[in-house]
């Protein structure tokens, strides 16, 4: 039995009729967006992913001397500080005394050091929370991670 082919993929041109989309999107219900958890300096390690975080910036972003557009700037919040990569233009964004939120960064392992990673698919920019102290005592990109078997 041989039928036409009508749109190549769908006999009959299911595909192309505008009830085709709504049958589609009832039988699969839309995910729910979950908040954002927030977190401390002091709870990031070195496998973190998806770190969300409110950080007063420290320090002028610095260019790193070893890329043509990435900036380290020093954040923190009451309970330490931490390097915090940026690629591109969003470091202009980092200015001294501005709180930011920080979200869905990763941790990057720059020779055993913690550095907080902002890509292009995490979020950078200005906020109205407060973060009234930093203590600068507790450096978490000071410290040095080795790899363990």
């Amino acid at each position: 039995i041989e039928k036409p082919d009508i749109d190549g993929f769908l006999v009959g041109g299911a595909s192309l009729k505008p009830t085709f989309t709504e049958i589609i999107t009832s039988c699969v219900p839309p995910v729910p967006l979950k908040k954002p958890k927030f977190v401390k300096i002091d709870s990031i390690e070195p496998a973190a992913r998806g770190v969300n975080v409110y950080v007063k910036v420290m320090k002028e972003p610095e260019k790193v001397e070893s890329s043509e557009d990435l900036y380290e700037v020093v954040i923190g919040d009451d309970t330490g500080i931490v390097k915090m990569s940026v690629r591109d233009e969003r470091y202009k964004t980092c200015e001294v005394g501005k709180v930011m939120r920080v979200q869905n960064a990763h941790v990057a392992m720059i020779k055993g050091f913690i550095r907080l990673t902002v890509d292009k698919w995490a979020a950078l920019k200005p906020s109205e929370e407060e973060v009234a102290s930093v203590k600068e005592s507790k450096d978490v990109s000071g410290v040095e991670y080795e790899l363990a078997n």
